[in-house]
């Protein structure tokens, strides 16, 4: 799995899990036994190895949040062992020079990447794209990625070394690394269902690849093809692999047709238009939204929109279940 390179403006511009195999690190994790009545603040105050943390929430008024009995969260808590890599992968010093890069606002955003807004145990969880309470500039929920297949990681990056640390007011899972905000690129080269198509975006024309994972750039609403789509398209065409549609369509047709999956703009799913959709192609497909979401290309070929909202910081992805094709 592809690791993915953060920024401080990446950092600023910024699902279920299934806890096994976790290592437990007696010196750097609290206790899993239920803690009764502590607050998500109390249990990570008690414990003495999150001072970082409790620092950074106290900065930007969200650590009354975490005392709050009536809150609700699950909370990816970083150790200070996570904030100290962080400090050193940025080539800073200390939290006052990460909230003087970021400002308070940007920093209380990645503290916001760390939460989900309901109680979200070992056993309610598995791997897929959840939504945070951290927003993009449009002020849209940023989306993280949990892979279970080795452990649980977050975001390819972040390691869940404890799990279901129960307070009054949600839950605790302890993670080695701080987890940061992806573009839409960077959130889809995670999924191997979207291999195909991350593939595809680095070998056509005009560095797709990169256009999507700048997080300056945008923002863009992606429908992204899944591997059954890729799979289906090459037995319409009667081709035998992904090379040889590239052979065929060279990498400027290959740039053509991905680029008729982008549309400029942050269309969550229900802000989707019914009707002709402009893509940054310059063709156009249709959206019927009487039942369900159903895209028609220029060759009146259909696609389902089969998952939405995957919140990136320069965009959205709502995954299609067809690869839809422009004028060729």
């Amino acid at each position: 799995m592809k690791n993915s390179k953060f920024t401080l403006a990446a950092l600023f511009l910024a699902g279920t899990l299934v806890f096994s195999s976790c290592s437990k690190d007696d010196e750097t994790t609290p206790d899993s036994t239920p803690a009764g009545l502590s607050t998500i603040a109390e249990i990570a105050e008690d414990n003495g190895n999150f001072t970082i943390l409790l620092d950074a929430l106290t900065r930007t008024d969200l650590a009354e949040t975490m005392a709050d009995p009536n809150q609700t969260l699950t909370v990816f808590a970083p150790t200070d062992a996570a904030f100290v890599d962080l400090l050193a992968e940025l080539g800073l010093d200390n939290l006052d020079e990460v909230e003087n890069a970021l400002g308070t606002e940007g920093l209380k955003n990645v503290l916001l990447y760390h939460v989900l807004g309901a109680v979200v145990t070992s056993e309610m969880v598995s791997t897929g794209y959840v939504s945070s309470l951290g927003t993009n500039a449009s002020m849209d929920a940023l989306s993280l990625y949990t892979n279970t297949t080795d452990g649980v990681v977050i975001n390819d990056r972040a390691i869940v070394t404890s799990a279901d640390i129960m307070a009054s007011n949600g839950v605790i899972h302890v993670i080695d690394k701080v987890i940061l905000p992806l573009t839409i690129y960077e959130l889809l080269s995670l999924n191997d269902d979207y291999a195909t198509l991350t593939a595809a975006l680095s070998i056509a024309d005009g560095d797709l690849d990169a256009l999507l994972s700048d997080p300056s750039v945008g923002p863009f609403t992606l429908l992204a093809p899944n591997e059954a789509a890729f799979a289906d398209l090459l037995s319409e065409l009667m081709i035998s692999d992904v090379a040889a549609l590239v052979a065929a369509l060279g990498t400027d047709g290959l740039a053509s047709v991905l680029t008729y999956h982008v549309v400029s703009g942050n269309i969550n799913s229900d802000e989707l238009p019914s009707g002709l959709v402009q893509t940054v192609n310059g063709d156009d497909f249709s959206l019927n939204l009487t039942n369900a979401v159903i895209v028609t290309d220029t060759q009146d070929r259909t696609s389902d929109v089969i998952s939405v909202d995957i919140q990136g910081t320069n965009g959205v992805v709502h995954g299609i279940n067809t690869v839809i094709l422009p004028n060729l």
